[in-house]
């Protein structure tokens, strides 16, 4: 979220410079639909009037979840089990007034998801008269996803080379699979807070 370009001497900008301009950022504080962690970002400017840039943001976040007092998946052996996601979301982000000191931004990421997701689940056994009583199961399955999310972000150059942010963002999936099964549409959000360096 740099004000990409610099100024000359004469306090006007070098346009030569616009396309230079990048900003490495990393998230000390992270959230996702499927728990917390950290990032990382980057961003750089694509045009010179410094409304649209590249942002790509790469995330971690990890969650532990203890079944051991659900009546039905105890009793199967299940315990504590770590879930994490690992994302890449390319995407851009538009600067309605431009990029400056602090300004909102807004725009699309395509979002790429790869982690294991510990779930319950029961698998039905039946005979050739009635149902009998489900076989409950708990257990870690590899996830992989591909959808689709909308990033607000404030972003704000507190000095030359300092940048600090905020980000939220909501979307849904498009194909999430679990355990070599595709569970279609699921919700999908991200939020952090941002301190980066930005260069020429």
């Amino acid at each position: 979220s740099p004000m990409p370009g610099r100024r000359s001497g004469s306090g006007e900008m070098d346009n030569a410079s616009w396309m230079r301009r990048t900003t490495l950022a990393i998230s000390p504080f992270q959230f996702t639909e499927s728990g917390v962690g950290g990032g990382l970002s980057y961003e750089r400017a694509v045009e010179p009037q410094g409304m649209l840039s590249v942002y790509v943001p790469f995330i971690a976040s990890f969650s532990v979840n203890n079944n051991n007092n659900d009546y039905y998946y105890s009793y199967q052996g299940a315990n504590n089990s770590t879930n994490y996601m690992l994302y890449a979301m390319p995407g851009v982000k538009f600067y309605p007034t431009g990029m400056g000191r602090c300004k909102y931004a807004v725009g699309p990421n395509a979002v790429i998801g790869y982690g294991r997701k510990y779930e319950n689940y029961y698998y039905p056994m039946y005979n050739s008269q009635y149902v009998y009583a489900p076989y409950y199961y708990s257990g870690s399955r590899e996830r992989f996803l591909l959808g689709m999310m909308i990033n607000n972000s404030l972003n704000v150059n507190v000095a030359h080379h300092l940048y600090i942010g905020a980000e939220l963002g909501f979307g849904f999936t498009y194909f999430d699979r679990v355990g070599g099964y595709n569970e279609g549409v699921n919700f999908l959000t991200q939020g952090s807070f941002k301190i980066g360096y930005t260069l020429h």
